[in-house]
């Protein structure tokens, strides 16, 4: 079966080294066919997804390479139930479950993509019987903190920032980002890839009494619409991000004019801030205070759990709260109307509880 690869040297073949089969297949997939072209499988996907699915494939490729097998096949001719299942064991000897799913996921949708009308119900059943029996590396159960807590430390963060006038203006505002971040995932736990995207007078509006949050189906990941109000108690501490903190930002401390951008969340170099750089804020941040990190996903566990431990009778909210995937189409403009009254059912429970737990003065600012 050929040598067993280091854990020190991946094996993924560069994309300008695929057989010419392949390559054709996969830029042909992610081709535009316009408004009277047929829709790819992957028009809904993001840049990540793909990203995901191409480094996938890539590693399929390179371990048909490694073991001398054909690649003048035509893609889908070489993947049988003989050659996943030696690679499947192959990567168990080196990666976690979670990771051998993902590769065989990729590959599931990458074929997905180079012959939509080919069967591949084994493929997706092996898929499927991996994904029962994955078992986590990382124990969410005990990561999972209060979300009074979560909210404590985003407002922490911003206290912070609000007075501590010796630290310089562009550490002070990267802080109080930070804390609004942690604050308004905790109350609005949307995915990081729509925290990550959310532009003013896009997907974030200003009306008189505060702010509001939409991202259409295009942007979510089950195709559902999310409508959220900013939480009352939030409002003061977006305005004051968006009209002091975000200037400061884009001008990187003054040290450049202001810039135009419509991003809300913007780096020290006075750039939209990339989706990673959240996710790590966010761990470094949870790491220090909790002693081990919190990665922006697990924010929904915690809501999760929240609800389910001080609200139990409420617990049907949490669906439309976190956004999930509907079976009846019928259902879709009622699940959005449900979606933003679970999100201000949500915030009132967490606004009793806080008002039950929280000294005076942890809602500044």
């Amino acid at each position: 079966m050929g040598r067993i690869w280091p854990v020190s040297q991946p094996r993924l073949l560069p994309l300008e080294q695929w057989p010419q089969a392949d390559l054709t297949a996969w830029h042909r997939a992610l081709e535009d066919a316009g408004p009277f072209g047929p829709s790819s499988v992957a028009s809904a996907w993001s840049e990540d997804t793909c990203l995901n699915i191409k480094l996938g494939y890539a590693r399929w490729l390179a371990w048909l390479l490694e073991h001398g097998e054909d690649l003048d096949q035509p893609p889908p001719d070489r993947i049988t139930p003989a050659r996943v299942a030696a690679y499947i064991a192959d990567l168990r000897r080196i990666n976690s479950d979670f990771t051998v799913l993902m590769r065989i996921s990729a590959l599931c949708d990458a074929m997905r993509l180079f012959t939509p009308k080919r069967d591949w119900g084994w493929l997706r059943t092996g898929r499927n019987n991996l994904a029962a029996r994955c078992v986590p590396v990382r124990n969410k159960a005990a990561r999972i903190k209060p979300v009074d807590e979560l909210i404590k430390l985003g407002r922490a963060h911003m206290r912070k920032a609000e007075r501590a006038p010796k630290l310089p203006p562009l550490s002070r505002a990267v802080l109080f980002r930070d804390g609004l971040m942690i604050v308004l995932l905790a109350y609005c736990p949307v995915r990081l890839s729509n925290l990550a995207m959310i532009t003013l007078g896009r997907h974030l509006f200003r009306r008189n009494s505060g702010y509001d949050l939409h991202f259409s189906r295009d942007e979510v990941k089950w195709g559902q619409p999310i409508e959220r109000s900013v939480p009352t108690d939030l409002v003061a501490a977006f305005s004051r991000y968006l009209d002091h903190y975000r200037p400061v930002l884009l001008t990187r401390g003054g040290l450049q004019n202001l810039r135009e951008c419509g991003a809300l969340w913007i780096s020290r170099k006075g750039t939209p801030l990339h989706h990673r750089t959240i996710r790590g804020r966010i761990k470094e941040h949870t790491r220090v205070a909790f002693g081990e990190h919190l990665w922006p996903h697990l924010f929904r566990d915690c809501t999760t759990t929240f609800v389910a431990t001080e609200a139990p009778q409420q617990v049907r909210i949490v669906k439309s709260l976190l956004g999930h995937r509907k079976m009846r189409t019928s259902e879709k403009h009622y699940n959005q109307a449900r979606s933003l009254e679970a999100s201000r059912r949500y915030q009132q429970i967490l606004a009793d509880w806080l008002d039950g737990s929280v000294e005076n003065g942890a809602h500044d600012p």
